[in-house]
């Protein structure tokens, strides 16, 4: 079998009401390449998700199917995708629609055009509740301050990615993957790809708020140290207060004849609370630190594959292996 021009990579979870939809964006679609495959990643999805795509791979040798033993979420469901991509560019892309597959096809055109490695979307607008939008500027924000490689603030996922920039990432060894950020770390040139991101064609979002805070969470801790330093900041600025405190009180008591009747007792509690609070904070800050730590030290694979359909290629369970 002649090796695809393009790949796109489509994780979902069910998506029952929204993948006919996308089928028939994608059907429609003709300034395609002559040859391309739809990689569909079903992470672990318990509706009637996996079955359509069974259907529609059954009509479309193009179309493949990787479906793993579970919910091993949307990063790592990306990874396993990206380790069966053969294709000489490879997209990705969410199956709720939010990801236009036309402006996939402008963004692989732009790729071949000038001659980069990656083209990435930048979202100018959303469709979000102004709450989760909130959520997102102040987390690229963060981002944006304490990464090292940090990303560009509103992009994501979406993209479209040379053979070499995915032969790239599917080398790093994290099994925790935050894939947005691995792609700008190892450094290819890049291009912005400005966007304007529409709400989801059906369905709910998948991608709950305790998800998008763990997400966000791997992602600051995975590429920057500067949390850490947190403690001995914070630290040195109490101890410095600590000291001109205790100065000033001297110095009334040495220099003046002012007598405190009152012992400070509101002052003291909210000394206490205060610094114990950023005791618990650095706490907080640390185990994060060391909770990545386990999770890559017991060194288990990123995801599992149940069985495929259209790929000739056995795979391991790891991207990495």
């Amino acid at each position: 079998m002649d090796q695809p021009e393009l790949s796109i990579v489509i994780p979902f979870l069910n998506e029952e009401q929204v993948l006919p939809l996308l089928r028939e964006r994608l059907v429609k679609i003709r300034d395609r390449p002559a040859a391309w495959e739809l990689l569909f990643v079903s992470d672990g999805s318990t509706d009637g998700s996996t079955r359509f795509i069974e259907a529609w791979a059954s009509e479309d040798p193009s179309v493949k199917l990787i479906v793993l033993t579970r919910n091993f979420g949307h990063q790592n469901a990306v990874s396993a995708g990206l380790s069966f991509a053969t294709g000489n560019y490879v997209g990705i892309m969410d199956a709720d629609l939010q990801d236009e597959p036309e402006v996939l096809l402008e963004m692989y055109r732009t790729l071949t055009r000038e001659k980069a490695d990656v083209v990435y979307a930048v979202r100018t607008s959303r469709t979000e509740p102004k709450l989760k939008r909130f959520f997102y500027f102040v987390f690229y924000r963060l981002y944006l301050y304490l990464a090292d490689s940090p990303v560009q603030a509103d992009s994501g996922d979406f993209c479209v990615m040379s053979r070499r920039a995915v032969r790239l990432l599917l080398t790093l060894p994290e099994k925790l993957r935050f894939v947005r950020g691995l792609r700008t770390w190892i450094g290819l040139p890049s291009r912005p790809f400005p966007i304007s991101r529409p709400a989801r064609a059906a369905g709910f979002p998948q991608y709950s708020l305790h998800k998008l805070t763990k997400l966000a969470f791997s992602g600051l801790t995975s590429f920057s140290t500067r949390p850490l330093r947190v403690g001995f900041v914070c630290g040195s600025i109490l101890c410095v207060g600590a000291v001109i405190g205790a100065l000033t009180y001297l110095g009334i008591a040495l220099f003046t004849n002012i007598h405190l009747a009152a012992p400070g007792f509101s002052t003291l509690v909210i000394v206490l609370l205060f610094s114990n609070g950023l005791i618990f904070l650095y706490l907080g800050i640390l185990g994060e630190y060391i909770g990545q730590m386990f999770m890559e030290v017991k060194a288990r694979p990123s995801f599992i594959v149940e069985r495929t359909i259209n790929l000739e290629r056995t795979q391991g369970s790891d991207a990495r292996d």
